[in-house]
Order: C-alpha cells, then sequence, then structure tokens
C-alpha cells in the first residue's frame, strides 16, 4: 500500500503518560474537566443497572479461545493442509459448542492481516483525536421509517427511565463511497491519506466479510446444516456494518457504563477489542470479563442466529464498562442479513434427540420487521424476539 503522507500516524494511539488528562469534552463527555473525581448525575446509573459491577479486566473465567491455523493452507499443531478437512471438522465442533454453550469466542490467526487491522485502528484513533466540532459535523444518520443508525458519529443515550448517558462515543461506518470521502476529508487534509482511508475501511470490510461467511460455514457445520441456508442471508443484499467504539478514562466507573447491556440484532458480530478490557458477557447469571486476545476477534452470536437455529446457538448479552486510567477503543462489525427475506430456519436443522422437542418456533419474519421492534423496546430486557406461541399466534417475547 502507498504510505505517502501517513508519518504523522505514529502519534497514535495516545501515550500512556497522558492517558489521565483527558480532554473529555473532545470526546462528548460533557461537564467534566481534567483531574475532576466526581461524574455528572446524566453518567451516573442507577445501581441496577450496573450491578454487579465487575472489574474491568477481572478475569475469573475464560471464554473460549478457538485456533484458525490450520485453515488457508496453514500448518497447526502437526496438522499439514492435507489434512485440512479433518482441521474443519474439530474447528466446526468447537465453534458450536461455545456458540451454544456461551454465545461468544475468541478467534485468533483467522486470517485478516494484522497489518491492515492496525491500520484501521490507527485512523480510528485519529477519528476520536478530532475536535468535537468536527466529529459533529458527521453527526448520526437514521433510517426515516425504522429509526435504526444507518451511519455516523454520535453518543449513546439509553432508552430508559432514566434517560442516561453512555461513557462513550461512537462512529458507525458504512461503505457508502460519498461517507466515507466525507469521513476521510474530515480526519486528513492531503488527497492521499483520504485515499489511503477509503481504501483502508473497504479493504477490511472486504477481509471481515471473508472471515465472517468462513465463521459462519463453520457454525452450520458444527450444527450439521447445508451452510448455504446462510449464504442466502449474508449474500446480495445483506450489508456489513462498522462501529468504531472509544471509551475514555472515567474518574467514577463504578458509576456509570460505556454500553448498557444488550444484545446484538446481527447475524454474528465481529469485534476486535484492542488491548484493554471492558467488554463483558453474561453467562449463569453473572457478568464475565472477556480477555482480549492480541490480533484476535470475538465472535458473537447475534439475534438472528439465535432465531435461524431455534435457540441452538445464544444471543449473548453484553455490556461495556470503563475504568480510572485507560482509554479502550474497540471496532465491531456486524453482519445483518438481507432486510427482505423471511428469517426461518434451515429446513435440515437436526431433531433434538430428547422429545418432546420444546425449542422455541419463530414464524418467519424479515430483519426490517424485527429491528423495528428490537430499538423501539426499552433496555433492561435480554432481546426481543417473535415466537409461535400458539399456532397461528405470535407473541413479542422480550
Amino acid at each position: 500500500m502507498d504510505m505517502c503522507c501517513r508519518d504523522n500516524c505514529n502519534s497514535f494511539p495516545p501515550k500512556s503518560k497522558d492517558e489521565i488528562n483527558v480532554d473529555y469534552s473532545k470526546h462528548g463527555i460533557e461537564g467534566v474537566n481534567p483531574g475532576d473525581k466526581v461524574i455528572p448525575s446524566a453518567y451516573c446509573w442507577p445501581a441496577e443497572l450496573v450491578s454487579p459491577r465487575v472489574a474491568y479486566e477481572a478475569y475469573e473465567e475464560e471464554v473460549p479461545v478457538i485456533d484458525m491455523a490450520g485453515l488457508n493452507d496453514q500448518v497447526a499443531g502437526g496438522v499439514v493442509a492435507s489434512d485440512i478437512e479433518v482441521v474443519k471438522t474439530r474447528i466446526a465442533a468447537e465453534m458450536a459448542m461455545a456458540a451454544e454453550t456461551w454465545g461468544v469466542f475468541n478467534i485468533v490467526n483467522h486470517g485478516v492481516p494484522v497489518e491492515l487491522l492496525q491500520r484501521l485502528k490507527t485512523e480510528a484513533h485519529m477519528f476520536f483525536n478530532l475536535p468535537m466540532a468536527t466529529k459533529k459535523e458527521l453527526f448520526i444518520d437514521k433510517d426515516a421509517t425504522t429509526g435504526v443508525v444507518l451511519r455516523g458519529y454520535g453518543f449513546k443515550v439509553e432508552r430508559n427511565s432514566a434517560a442516561k448517558c453512555s461513557w462513550s462515543e461512537g462512529l458507525f461506518v458504512t461503505n457508502d463511497a460519498s461517507f466515507l470521502q466525507d469521513c476521510a476529508s474530515k480526519i486528513h487534509s492531503q488527497d492521499c491519506e483520504r485515499k489511503a482511508f477509503v481504501a483502508t475501511v473497504v479493504e477490511y470490510e472486504t477481509a471481515l466479510r471473508k472471515c465472517t461467511m468462513q465463521v459462519l460455514h463453520l457454525l452450520a457445520q458444527g450444527l450439521g446444516v447445508d451452510p448455504e441456508h446462510f449464504d442466502r442471508y449474508s449474500d446480495e443484499g445483506s450489508e456489513i456494518i462498522q462501529r468504531w467504539n472509544y471509551y475514555p478514562p472515567c474518574p467514577e466507573p463504578d458509576k456509570t457504563l460505556g454500553l448498557l447491556q444488550h444484545t446484538d440484532a446481527s447475524l454474528v458480530t465481529v469485534l476486535e477489542l484492542g488491548d484493554v478490557g471492558g467488554f463483558q458477557v453474561q453467562r449463569g447469571g453473572k457478568w464475565v470479563a472477556v480477555r482480549p486476545q492480541k490480533n484476535g476477534f470475538a465472535i458473537l452470536i447475534g439475534d438472528m442466529l439465535e432465531v435461524m437455529t431455534r435457540g441452538k446457538f445464544y444471543s449473548v448479552p453484553h455490556r461495556a464498562v470503563v475504568n480510572k486510567s485507560k482509554p479502550r477503543l474497540s471496532i465491531g462489525t456486524f453482519l445483518a442479513p438481507n432486510r427482505t427475506m423471511d428469517i426461518i430456519s434451515p429446513p435440515d436443522l437436526p431433531t433434538p434427540a430428547e422429545q418432546p422437542d420444546t425449542r422455541p418456533e419463530y414464524r418467519p419474519f424479515t430483519f426490517a420487521e424485527y429491528v423495528i421492534h428490537k430499538f423501539s423496546k426499552q433496555p433492561g430486557r435480554a432481546f426481543v424476539r417473535y415466537s409461535m406461541q400458539q399456532k397461528g399466534a405470535s407473541t413479542l417475547v422480550a
């Protein structure tokens, strides 16, 4: 890649000595000055929403880590490329088990170039370091019908009775030429830098789509279904959406959240966690801190995949916590299915050995229909789903 005009990128992310001297106003956190020890009431969440509190790096349980080396003509553990089917079978089984029991797993050696990932993270750091007035020129663009965010910059104000603000800022990024050019012009002053920004975002999206499809195919193999069923939803008409998240240090991290508990509406979400803890998932009624894997990704099962598997795979509730001294950057990539196709289970979905079959049965619905309900619901519920309670009658279940 042509790296002209890129020497100024070496200052990102910020050096550790500068981490506590935060210009909060630059990151959309209002009413806080450097050195303050108390946060404004707008960011203080009710105890029932932040509890139980788990520290950002309290790694008491380990989320499964799945090594994808051995695929793509690599060598792993003495298994050569000629035995790739053996490797695929093992990885598929590990992924399916993690999707069923955790709803999340980490992957390493996933085939996305480390250099590409670092380039994208550098661009994200540069964006979040822009003046607030500049970032607001890219303010969030929402769908007029559904209210769903399409692209743009903003902060999270949770829809609950307290109407509290999250301790974070974010940018939704899509592969829209005019939007990417607008982003590039805000970050960079020189034409070659702008072209490099657009190329990096597009290249990353292409690499993540390939990685995500490989994961979906392995999950299908582990589930025992034809992967072509998932292909129908993730080919033409599907969307890849990135969300860049920045979490500044917080003087009172026990009183607020970076993001409130939620599940993702996607098929799957690929999350680059950075090198600072803060991402947590719910398991067995408690919160588990997820340890970031160097150059790895966390894979989250989304609502749509839970529906398609009739609850076999688990759309995991997750949240983001913050800390006193370390900023955190994460990059989430969401694979959303074709909006107009009915979401249905694979016809060859295995029947459980235990009878009677107690799995939830969902009536057909479109992703467009689903997100209207999903994002109109009050938070605090695990997720919204369509469930057929009795033949001919469907009910929204939270």
